[in-house]
């Protein structure tokens, strides 16, 4: 019998045997989530005896918390530090640190609507329009810096990272040269999430946030003085209703928010989507055949390989979902991953087609009022990123030696490197 068959649950609970249930907190989960992600799907809603949280894995119960923010709230709700504790250093770090307040992706209305509001106008897609010619720059220019090279390169650090660290930066009109230090700024804002690294790697991610908070305060401030046009004096000129502007914790928050939701993510869609092209070459063809296909391919990247893997929601009351009773107080992982290869809504969902009618449903950028602000913007680049490969190469194949290895997170889904050969065209 299969690991995935014994993988049994009791009727009308949510609970089961430890000893015989895959976990998220399982190394080969995280690496390969496929087995436990289908056992999710016929036990939807599940208790992790492990983690001490429940999972959800069905696209429509998923949908049916995501539009009910009364009873599963998002305040708070991303902190791990209660499923895993920082040690005492990267605390006192901490505390001189501006503190962590709510803001878009850890808060409920109304103060998520008055926020929202506020931070809506760049990322709408008549400012994003404005942006393409730039980020199509942006792709050809990390395609000129390997394609004169040998027909070999290493995809993750020469094209999906520089990509997305290069708009952010633009965007939030910061010096392009500190592109390694948004990286890794970027990086410390997301390890901790995933519940898989050491004490020293906490201390160092709290180092680097504080760095990255004095960075920014000045750079706020500065735009206050003399504002520019960009995201940041964005953040410092905006206002709600009643003529209140953000204090510095929430553009602070914001602007780590964008910094994550702008880089990581979109390096870890586009790194999964070079690979299947290389594992698939019609579908090279195809784009460069037909263009406007690639924007099919994007949602079908993100649908199949959901960068971001799941996020929590705290319950406010006494609930059921999917006949599974969720106490007040219970924490549950909405595992978006799951959801987007559910076979109730999706057609043959492990495989890549290129004319899905329903493939921009997925909920990898989350749905409702937390629907991913930067959801235009990730698209938009990812888009831009495999339209320029197909026009640029003839030939993209997966060189020998890759193991495919992602970075551990229960949260994220990042490929730590992908080996390609190459035929220019």
């Amino acid at each position: 019998m299969s690991q995935l068959q014994e993988w049994s649950l009791q009727p009308g609970s949510a609970r089961g045997n430890p000893s015989q249930e895959l976990s998220l907190a399982d190394a080969d989960v995280q690496q390969c989530p496929d087995a436990y992600h289908g056992a999710l799907r016929e036990r939807p809603v599940h208790f992790d005896e492990r983690l001490g949280f429940f999972v959800c894995g069905r696209y429509a119960l998923m949908r049916e918390v995501l539009r009910d923010t009364e009873t599963f709230s998002s305040i708070d709700s991303q902190s791990v530090d209660g499923l895993r504790p920082p040690p005492p250093e990267a605390i006192e770090i901490r505390k001189t640190c501006h503190p962590v307040v709510n803001t878009l992706v850890t808060n409920d209305p109304p103060s998520h609507t008055r926020i929202r509001k506020m931070v809506d106008a760049p990322f709408r897609a008549r400012s994003l329009d404005k942006l393409k010619s730039r980020i199509e720059d942006i792709a050809h220019g990390a395609i000129d810096e390997f394609i004169g090279e040998e027909g070999t390169c290493e995809m993750v650090s020469r094209f999906a990272v520089p990509i997305p660290v290069r708009v952010i930066a633009d965007m939030l009109g910061l010096d392009p040269t500190l592109a390694p230090r948004i990286k890794a700024w970027s990086d410390a804002s997301v390890d901790p999430l995933g519940m898989m690294v050491s004490d020293q790697r906490l201390i160092e991610c709290a180092k680097l946030i504080k760095e990255f908070q004095d960075f920014i305060v000045k750079a706020l401030e500065a735009r206050r003085a003399q504002p520019q046009d960009d995201l940041l004096t964005h953040l410092v000129q905006a206002r709600d209703a009643q003529g209140e502007g953000f204090t510095m914790a929430e553009m602070l928050s914001l602007t780590q928010q964008l910094l994550v939701a702008g880089n990581e993510t979109t390096t870890n869609g586009i790194a999964a989507g070079v690979r299947l092209l290389a594992e698939q070459p019609t579908l090279l063809q195809a784009i460069r055949r037909q263009p406007s296909l690639a924007l099919i391919f994007v949602n079908e990247v993100l649908r199949l390989e959901s960068p971001v893997q799941g996020l929590f929601r705290v319950v406010r009351k006494d609930t059921k979902l999917g006949g599974v009773h969720l106490p007040k107080g219970a924490r549950i992982m909405l595992r978006f991953a799951a959801a987007n290869r559910d076979g109730r809504k999706y057609a043959n969902p492990e495989r890549i087609d290129l004319h899905r009618a329903n493939a921009g449903t997925h909920v990898a950028f989350g749905a409702g009022i937390h629907h991913c602000i930067g959801a235009g913007l990730a698209r938009m680049e990812m888009r831009e990123a495999f339209t320029a490969l197909a026009q640029r190469l003839r030939r993209l194949e997966l060189a020998p030696g890759n193991d495919f290895a992602h970075h551990p997170s229960m949260i994220l889904r990042g490929l730590q490197a992908l080996r390609v050969t190459f035929e220019p065209a």
